[in-house]
């Protein structure tokens, strides 16, 4: 690592670990190196106040904690529960690195982990990579984070990253931070609304076949019908004020739909309204992939489909 290139002066580090021997260690690590803005703690509460009173650039953290699972508390972070930036780099010191520990502590949404005792390049290099080259952020519905291993990176969003900007010596004003971040977040929330087409068509390739020329509704299809009622009226809301708020006329056809076939569920399905699940659940994910963007070009759809309600 060339740290001629880097200026570590500018950039908040939290370092919180009950190892006191670690800690020590660490933080003369960092100090040779140049990083002046290090805050120390013993506990998870520590990292929950400085998170929420302002936006640390790095965060350095052991593993056991009087006060919680360290795991719990990098996924608040990550689902924006707690603190203002839920990109904010996170590397997590092991003392006994069980595959089953690394594990855990990845799929929470750590960056990276390194070994205790530790040694200055193995923690320089991490914030180097930190600092040059982080991984993509994936994002679904109960993880957010760095791609981790098999993950498709097709839709993954750059997270935006103030320690490149401080560590190499950029101008870095708190209103560009903090746009970038505001912006990071409307893509996962437009990610999040984007995979919701795919599990609408995938509830809906379930159903069809339990009630398509059956001469009833059985509670299993009638419980699938209830979940696709809902699951559209969650992302109905979910929609409004954002680019695919669009979408939100095709998921008012689909709970039109379902509606009625829940309506007669002890009658033979009308074989009508079961034909109309599958094309709206396509319709449904034309309008996240741009084949449909507009509140007029959605209700044309609808008509030419054949739903009609109120």
């Amino acid at each position: 690592m060339n740290d001629i290139r880097h200026t570590f002066d500018q950039v908040d580090v939290l370092l919180v670990d009950t190892d006191l021997n670690a800690r020590q260690g660490v933080r003369t690590i960092l100090s040779n190196n140049g990083f002046s803005g290090v805050t120390l703690g013993t506990d998870l509460a520590k990292v929950r106040d400085a998170v929420n009173s302002r936006m640390p650039d790095l965060l350095l953290c052991g593993t056991e904690f009087p006060d919680g699972k360290v795991t719990d508390m990098i996924r608040d972070i990550r689902q924006n529960r707690i603190g203002n930036n839920p990109f904010m780099p996170i590397i997590v010191l092991l003392s006994e690195p069980t595959p089953a520990l690394v594990q855990e502590i990845i799929t929470a949404g750590a960056d990276d982990v390194v070994m205790k005792p530790v040694s200055t390049k193995a923690l320089l290099d991490r914030i180097h990579t930190q600092i040059h080259r982080r991984k993509p952020y994936i994002v679904q519905e109960e993880y957010l984070g760095p791609a981790r291993k098999g993950d498709d990176t097709s839709r993954a969003i750059e997270p935006p990253n103030p320690l490149h900007a401080k560590a190499t010596g950029g101008q870095v004003r708190f209103h560009e931070i903090e746009r970038a971040i505001d912006n990071a977040l409307m893509e996962v929330r437009n990610r999040k609304l984007e995979n919701t087409g795919p599990e609408i068509a995938a509830l809906v390739g379930r159903i069809v076949p339990m009630i398509d020329n059956k001469p009833k509704v059985s509670q299993t299809a009638l419980g699938g019908l209830h979940m696709l009622i809902d699951m559209n009226n969650d992302l109905i809301k979910r929609l409004a004020g954002t680019k695919y708020d669009h979408v939100s006329e095709l998921s008012k056809a689909m709970v039109a739909v379902a509606q009625r076939l829940c309506d007669r569920a002890e009658e033979t399905p009308d074989q009508t309204q079961v034909k109309l699940l599958k094309p709206l659940s396509q319709a449904i994910q034309a309008g996240f992939s741009g084949g449909i963007n507009s509140v007029d070009a959605a209700k044309q759809i609808v008509q030419r489909i054949g739903v009609k309600y109120d």
